[in-house]
């Protein structure tokens, strides 16, 4: 639109312009005009020349006003063909930078080439390790399936394994405990045949048929403390079972006290040290013979252990009843003696050890009983008799009783 524009102004301006210098031209040459000392004519021709070198420059300054192009092709050619050349010389270098670019790409696209044929391959053999992972994990879950299966009977197998193995070891035990008894015992019989021998030998005279010692006769009683070390306690046991050696040598009317008349087997021994040893309480060992003895024969004994407590304080009264003794020495003495049993009775169930063969836990003199009788003699009738201790008394006893008699107050 502004080009339209400006070719219409300029044809407006060269017509003005070139009519002007029509115009001046006739008037020139209407009135003979000179410049320059020219002819009419020539000035005529001039003034037209001049017109129209005026439409020219007027119309390219016009151009040049109104259009950078056209400055830039009357001012800038040079410049532009400079540039121009620049931009050549760019365009030439980078068609070269393009020529090595599509060598690249063309290598590239070769890599690519080749590189598809190896991903394509790679792809063929991810899909056959793929296939055969999914087989190896299908049998490795069946083998982990097997193997659990397996570790189950394997943990059972161990399990009986483990128990026949404790079987084992507790019959190892049991057999070289039955050892050692066999081995003891054995000990025991050599020892009973020695002892035997010697006894024999060492008793100038044998009285056949003869008890000496009935079966559960106590051979000796006697108290130890318990909790000590085995040893000391073994050492302890060996000495009472000593001196009941010599107690019994002493009764056998034997002089050599270094004969072994006594005879107690070696687990029996053994067993009563554990168990002495393992208490903290005071033991009553009491040493029995297990059998009738004949002179001549050892004397094959046992042990028993009794914890021995306090049973009675002293003053402590043990039994005390009302009883009509009547008014006869006979009637009196049956008093006491029935009184006494009941005592006895009484002090058995308290916890005191009876003798095994007597059942009784005491004694009381002849002088006492013969003074008790006379007491309820001489009150007579409805009497209250009563039994106290005369000291503290243990279980291992004897009981030792004071007798109270008197009338009785209904």
């Amino acid at each position: 639109m502004f080009g339209l524009t400006l070719i219409a102004v300029l044809a407006i301006m060269g017509g003005i312009i070139a009519y002007i210098g029509d115009w001046l031209g006739s008037k020139v040459g209407k009135r003979k005009l000179t410049v320059f000392g020219l002819r009419p004519k020539h000035t005529s021709i001039l003034f037209t020349i001049v017109t129209g070198i005026v439409i020219a420059g007027v119309t390219l300054g016009v151009l040049s006003v109104a259009s950078r192009d056209v400055r830039t092709a009357l001012f800038g050619m040079e410049a532009l063909k400079a540039e121009l050349t620049g931009l050549s010389r760019e365009v030439a270098a980078k068609s070269v930078e393009l020529d090595a670019s599509r060598s690249a790409l063309e290598a590239k696209n070769k890599e690519y080439s080749v590189l598809t044929v190896k991903i394509n391959e790679t792809m063929d053999r991810l899909a056959s390790v793929t296939e055969q992972l999914a087989t190896v994990n299908a049998e490795r879950d069946r083998t982990a399936a097997a193997l659990d299966l397996a570790k189950g009977d394997l943990t059972k197998a161990q399990q009986e394994i483990d128990a026949l193995q404790a079987t084992k070891s507790e019959l190892d035990a049991r057999v070289a405990s039955l050892n050692e008894a066999k081995t003891a015992l054995q000990s025991d019989v050599d020892r009973l045949n020695e002892l035997t021998a010697n006894l024999r030998q060492g008793i100038q005279t044998v009285r056949e048929g003869v008890v000496v010692f009935r079966a559960s006769e106590v051979l000796t009683t006697a108290v130890t403390k318990g909790g000590q070390p085995l040893k000391d306690t073994e050492e302890i046991l060996g000495g009472i079972i000593n001196a009941t050696n010599r107690a019994v040598l002493n009764r056998l009317g034997v002089q050599d006290k270094n004969i072994e008349v006594l005879w107690i087997a070696k687990a029996d021994f053994d067993q009563a040290a554990k168990i002495i040893a393992s208490t903290q309480e005071e033991v009553i060992v009491r040493i029995l013979a297990m059998g009738n003895t004949i002179y001549g024969e050892p004397v094959i004994g046992r042990i028993e252990l009794f914890p021995n407590r306090l049973i009675y304080s002293a003053g402590q009264t043990i039994y005390s009843e009302t009883a009509d003794a009547g008014d006869s020495a006979k009637q009196a003495e049956d008093v006491v003696l029935l009184f006494l049993q009941k005592v006895n009775a009484q002090a058995i169930a308290k916890g005191i050890l009876p003798d095994p063969l007597q059942g009784t836990v005491g004694v009381i003199s002849g002088s006492q009983l013969f003074e008790t009788v006379n007491k309820v003699k001489r009150i007579g009738g409805r009497v209250v008799l009563t039994a106290t201790t005369k000291g503290d008394i243990h279980t291992s006893g004897p009981l030792q009783i004071e007798i109270n008699v008197r009338a009785a107050s209904d």
